[in-house]
């Protein structure tokens, strides 16, 4: 049914005078909001939000740039990977100590990690360099060293970073209009991101399970098991929740600019095996500590008992990379040596899976099937049978009865 003209819910053009008086409420309403808020930032709430909004100091900046001016230069003239990797490691692991920083633990905080991924940026660098030596590319080094997204929280390898470029480059140069499709995908990740960030924010307003955590530990005593562990987990969903905001910010702008940045992470109550959580929970830590430390370590072959004495250092190597991006504090210790641990159990577990597995095949095999095995790898994969089942079967129990098998 259609409505009639007068239907009061149909929206029609407001007369000029209505116009005119909704344009000046919207304009002077706005503008006064504006100069309140102005007024409130700068006068009561000053000291507050002075707090918050400073930035990282220029001396931050000039020392890292410094920094990498020194190990580039370092890596360029010995061409050897062990000295980024040395300079970088110290760097990263007492930069504490030498290294200036601004007043404020939330500067301090964001300085710190300005620090941190500046470092692993300098050093994904200097190995390219290693790798690479017929080209310095400084002009898409410094591209990668600015580019903000991946400045913080996401770590991606230099040359994960020049295909993830190429390709949006491109893309641009054939690209006419607007690709609607990833439009809508990287809206619904928007979406998804905000929803996710004002529901970690109400949760916290009811459930306070970190400060329990920080809290002594005659309160800790005094809960149940099942609090206790009730506690525990919720405790991890919103740590997962939270880095999957942290993760999911710079995440969006990189999908704006039509990069491709690592996967958010995955949800830790549902890992069954804890290779799965180093692998998916941080993928930019796992690919870097992948293609960086445990590759090259493995590249060359060796005999068997050699070759199990590189996978334990191996994993020495990358839990000590680990263990030095994270600090040498005892629960760091505990945690990463418990993971290492885990890892070991996995893969024995493993190993013993496939010698059963294999074991169970061979003494499940019955003569027939042994004896297609056998003919199909004699005769080859290319080779048809010409004679139907029932020619094939008689023929092999004529033989078996003359005694040729």
């Amino acid at each position: 049914m259609t409505p009639s003209p007068t239907s009061l819910s149909i929206p029609g053009p407001l007369p000029r005078g209505e116009r005119i008086l909704a344009w000046t409420v919207w304009i002077f309403h706005s503008l006064f909001a504006f100069l309140i808020a102005y007024w409130v930032s700068n006068g009561k709430a000053r000291p507050w939000v002075k707090h918050w909004m400073q930035k990282s100091s220029i001396q931050c900046i000039a020392v890292l740039y410094s920094f990498a001016f020194i190990v580039i230069a370092s890596t360029w003239i010995c061409r050897w990977k062990c000295v980024p990797w040395l300079l970088c490691i110290i760097f990263i692991a007492k930069a504490t100590q030498f290294v200036p920083f601004s007043s404020g633990t939330h500067i301090f905080y964001r300085e710190f990690n300005i620090y941190l991924y500046g470092s692993i940026k300098i050093l994904n660098y200097c190995l390219h360099l290693c790798n690479n030596t017929d080209s310095l590319k400084l002009k898409h080094a410094l591209l990668y060293f600015a580019y903000l997204p991946y400045s913080m929280t996401l770590i991606v390898t230099f040359e994960d970073f020049l295909l993830q470029f190429q390709r949006w480059d491109e893309s641009q140069k054939f690209q006419k209009s607007i690709d609607w499709h990833n439009a809508k995908r990287v809206f619904l990740f928007g979406a998804r991101l905000l929803f996710w960030f004002f529901f970690f924010e109400l949760l916290l307003h009811f459930i306070h399970v970190n400060a329990l955590f920080n809290s002594p530990s005659s309160i800790v005593n005094s809960l149940n098991v099942y609090e206790v562990c009730a506690v525990a987990y919720v405790t991890g969903q919103l740590f997962h929740l939270k880095y999957v905001v942290i993760f999911g910010v710079p995440a969006f702008f990189a999908y704006l600019d039509g990069l491709t940045p690592p996967p958010p992470p995955i949800c830790i109550s549902r890992v069954s095996l804890y290779s799965r959580m180093w692998r998916y929970f941080d993928n930019g830590l796992y690919q870097f500590l992948k293609h960086q430390v445990y590759i090259p370590v493995m590249k060359k072959r060796l005999p068997l008992f050699l070759s199990i004495l590189r996978n334990i250092g191996a994993l020495f190597a990358v839990f000590g990379v680990v263990l030095a991006w994270h600090g040498t504090r005892r629960h760091y210790i505990c945690w990463v040596a418990l993971s290492a641990t885990e890892l070991l159990v996995e893969r024995i577990g493993y190993q013993l899976w496939k010698l059963q597995k294999k074991n169970n095949r061979h003494t499940n095999a019955t003569d027939s099937n042994s004896w297609n095995l056998r003919s199909f790898l004699f005769f080859g994969p290319g080779r048809r049978w010409r004679d139907n089942s029932t020619e094939c079967c008689g023929r092999r129990s004529k033989r078996c009865h003359d005694g040729k098998f």
